[in-house]
């Protein structure tokens, strides 16, 4: 089951920022990038196309950490411990598209690449560590 977040956590989820996750690699290093994201149903969902090594990393690691950062007050965050319970390419493409709507406002993702096969990682939170503010 996924760790609950409070209604004030989750109407910041609700929010439209990219999320930062960190992986890490095969080498033992560590893959910082900026992601778009959804949470939905208590999960968070990520998208990428499946010729990209985050992917990749993610799958063989089958954890990531995220911290979701506030762009207007950088002392509001939260920073979430996640397992990858599931990834498919089945509705990815769909899926894109709705986050091009949430971050861009147009409803067709404009980044495709000849040939591109897209996948949706879902990645569910196992640990929530907010701020010092009240989330409550």
């Amino acid at each position: 089951m996924p760790e609950p977040l409070t209604d004030k956590m989750t109407a910041f989820l609700n929010e439209v920022f990219p999320a930062v996750i960190a992986l890490k690699r095969p080498n033992g290093s560590i893959q910082v990038i900026p992601v778009w994201f959804e949470y939905r149903d208590g999960y968070f969902w990520l998208n990428s196309a499946t010729s990209r090594r985050w992917p990749q990393h993610l799958q063989k690691a089958g954890e990531v950490e995220m911290l979701l950062l506030d762009p207007k007050d950088m002392f509001r965050w939260l920073k979430v411990r996640g397992r990858l319970v599931e990834t498919t390419t089945k509705g990815a493409a769909e899926h894109i598209d709705r986050l091009s709507l949430r971050y861009t406002g147009n409803p067709k993702y404009q980044s495709y690449q000849p040939g591109e096969q897209r996948i949706t990682l879902k990645v569910e939170p196992v640990r929530v560590s907010p701020s010092w503010g009240s989330w409550e």
